[in-house]
């Protein structure tokens, strides 16, 4: 008898499609790649589950027979595809659209898997007689000798390698594997209280369990994550680390190299299809250890997984913002608990909603009080600009204080929440400002570049600043904000003598920039750094004692709920790269609001009470996490048009469930689409996602052919 299988699509398709075996196809497994028609094409689907063939007279529809199998192996677990069934329904997004989103780019097209052999080899000379094989073949002589007389000479260092594999073929040497030479590692020791920690963790890692790690900047989280690893792989199992920003993986990497001799290898977007199919397909085959990857990494197939740690929980990043919006937290949290292993989820500033699911007994939690060595917490001084005038950024006190640092010979880093050299430009004649035809938002002004950038919708334009405004004054043409490359600007100004680098997305391209600029700040070879969120997080600066954040003010009038807790949890990461090591650090804040809450209840009562309070304020609010959010979001090229649209929505679901809006979006006009958007709030989960469910299928029913929609659960941010 002949079988249904279910197939998912890498297409924006909601549910499955049914085909039938042949007589040959009967043993055909879940998490498989299979190739089959659908309309006039052939396509390459995933297998989600097979039935046996008992209705074939009562189907509706004719069904066709699939065309070939490409896998003997799955390439999805069934553990991979229960997370991915429970994934799609609960962000609302198609299956076969997630399930694809698991696997490397040259698995997603089709191909058979073929492993690219980058393993490290030895060649050495055999016993077989030679004669006159090198008579006229001196360049191979000279290979074979080096090989004969160092007893065996690394693949690596060969070169034509060309030239290896006619003497392999006649058998006058032959290659073998070199087994990875590991150096000898440090011995971790931990103090007292994160010996405590660690014993608490460890009495619960033979099951699910939950672990909210809280710990000031400095406290040694990663050490204690270190230890638990070690455990965990001394066990047989293997242990998944996810970072927020692939930034923060070179630092983690050597980190746990520095104390682990054991397979570790990485695992984000920047690295070729070739590599990231090799960690995918070791990852499988257990033979990689531990892996230190950024939020796709939580679909990663392991074959034992026995532990996952979220570093830095709290962190926005860790939310996919476009297409299939997921957390990688709470996809991991929900992987942890259907395979019974525990999960670590370590932060300064731990989320709100993580504070929370401790405060009803869903998290341990465990609190790090105390830096690892035993250095102060940094002294924080909060400079009132509208008192103490700022010059291009910089206050007379901050001034003051970076001198005092760079003549002991410390490093200081001025934080600056926007890249660019001004947020826009303004003529004070006419008032005209640098605007985005595209957007309702200025364009940023980069000088070193002399174009204007719309950070949006990526216009970008060369400037002469004779003929930029109606009235040509050119003289009266003013930056407006300060950005990272106007504080470079006057840092070279102020400390002409000093060794300043500005950090950004601008000077930063990839990994391997980023590692040069660690290893320098490091090696005392910079003595100001500048930069962006960037900076902000995870590094780890072992002579950086005075941290200056220019100027928050644009964070603490957020129109979005959260803003609070995001600026919150910026100062506090912020601060935390101060005085780690030897010294006590200094944190200089210049904002024209010293009196605002953020100022007062943070800085005097620390991170948790303030949270605490916060959290009271949202649940009187009922907002997260006592609460529930969907967002919809949709754009079309009418202005108004979304918005009746969503008029449409409400007026059918107001008595079903609380509805917020419909409104403009905090930026109307992006790239020439006006955006609109719908929230939803519930007490209640499951149906929060049951009437998304509808809104979805209403919305894809009746759109017009130019709207574009999105649906976002457990929004992190509402613009």
């Amino acid at each position: 008898m002949k079988n249904i299988i279910k197939v998912a699509f890498n297409l924006p398709l909601y549910g499955t499609y049914s085909y039938l075996t042949t007589d040959e196809q009967q043993n055909i497994k879940p998490g498989i790649r299979i190739k089959v028609p659908f309309g006039k094409k052939k396509l390459i689907g995933l297998c989600i589950d097979t039935t046996k063939n008992t209705k074939s007279k009562n189907l509706k529809y004719k069904l066709k027979y699939l065309d070939a199998i490409i896998d003997e192996k799955p390439v999805i677990t069934r553990e991979l595809l229960k997370l991915g069934i429970w994934a799609s329904n609960y962000y609302q997004y198609p299956l076969g659209q997630v399930l694809f989103s698991y696997l490397p780019a040259k698995v997603k097209v089709g191909n058979n898997i073929i492993i690219p052999d980058n393993r490290e080899f030895i060649y050495v000379t055999t016993n077989k007689a030679i004669k006159d094989y090198f008579k006229n073949k001196p360049a191979q002589k000279k290979i074979y000798d080096e090989i004969n007389s160092s007893q065996g000479l690394k693949s690596s260092i060969i070169s034509p390698k060309s030239l290896v594999k006619p003497m392999i073929e006649n058998g006058f040497i032959k290659k073998e594997f070199m087994a990875e030479i590991r150096k000898k590692t440090r011995i971790i020791s931990l103090n007292q209280e994160q010996e405590l920690a660690y014993q608490k963790i460890i009495e619960t890692i033979h099951c699910f369990s939950p672990t909210l790690i809280e710990g000031v900047t400095g406290s040694g989280k990663t050490e204690l994550y270190i230890s638990v690893a070690k455990e965990i792989v001394s066990r047989g199992r293997q242990v998944l680390i996810i970072v927020p920003e692939i930034n923060l993986t070179p630092q983690t990497i050597l980190r746990f190299q520095d104390y682990l001799d054991f397979n570790i290898s990485v695992y984000h977007s920047a690295l070729t299809d070739n590599a990231r199919l090799k960690v995918w397909d070791s990852c499988r085959n257990g033979h990689i250890d531990i892996i230190i990857g950024t939020r796709s990494a939580v679909f990663l197939p392991f074959e034992k997984l026995g532990l996952i740690i979220i570093d830095e929980e709290h962190d926005s990043s860790l939310k996919q913002s476009e297409k299939f919006r997921y957390h990688s937290r709470d996809v991991a949290l929900v992987r942890a608990k259907n395979i019974n292993i525990p999960i670590l989820m370590g932060s300064a500033t731990p989320s709100f909603e993580s504070l929370y699911n401790c405060q009803v007994d869903k998290y341990s939690h465990v609190i790090l009080k105390n830096r690892f060595y035993n250095t102060k917490l940094p002294k924080v001084t909060v400079v009132d600009t509208t008192k103490d005038t700022t010059r291009d950024g910089f206050s007379p006190i901050l001034i003051r204080e970076i001198r005092k640092e760079l003549d002991k010979g410390k490093q200081v880093l001025l934080f600056v929440g926007r890249r660019g050299f001004s947020h826009t430009l303004l003529c004070n004649v006419c008032r005209w400002t640098s605007k985005c035809h595209k957007c309702d938002v200025h364009m940023t002004f980069h000088e070193f570049e002399n174009k204007l950038w719309c950070h949006h919708c990526g216009l970008q334009k060369k400037i002469d600043l004779n003929n930029i405004c109606e009235c040509k004054s050119s003289n009266e043409i003013v930056p407006v904000g300060i950005g990272t490359e106007r504080i470079e600007k006057k840092a070279k100004e102020l400390f002409p003598k000093s060794k300043i680098m500005r950090i950004d997305s601008d000077t930063i391209k990839n990994v391997s920039q980023l590692n040069d600029f660690i290893n320098k700040s490091k090696n005392a070879e910079i003595d100001i750094l500048i930069g962006t969120q960037m900076l902000a997080k995870g590094h780890d600066f072992p002579n950086l004692t005075l941290v200056g954040i220019i100027d928050i003010d644009s964070g603490l009038y957020s129109l979005d709920f959260r803003g609070i807790e995001k600026i919150a949890q910026m100062i506090i990461q912020v601060a935390g790269r101060s005085g780690r090591h030897s010294s006590q650090g200094k944190i200089v804040i210049q904002t024209r609001k010293p009196k605002h809450p953020i100022m007062t209840k943070l800085l005097d009562n620390g991170y948790n009470s303030f949270a605490n309070d916060l959290l009271k304020d949202r649940s009187e609010s009922s907002l997260p996490p006592h609460s529930y959010l969907s967002l919809f979001r949709v754009s079309s090229n009418n202005k108004g048009e979304g918005l009746i649209f969503l008029n449409k929505i409400k007026n059918i679901y107001k008595n079903k469930i609380t509805i917020l809006g419909p409104a403009p979006a905090p930026i109307l006009k992006k790239n020439n689409r006006y955006y609109y958007q719908l929230l939803i709030n519930s007490h209640n989960r499951k149906f929060l996602l049951q009437k998304s469910s509808e809104i979805r299928e209403y919305i894809l029913k009746y759109k017009k052919s130019n709207f574009r929609w999105s649906l976002d659960v457990d929004p992190i941010d509402l613009y």
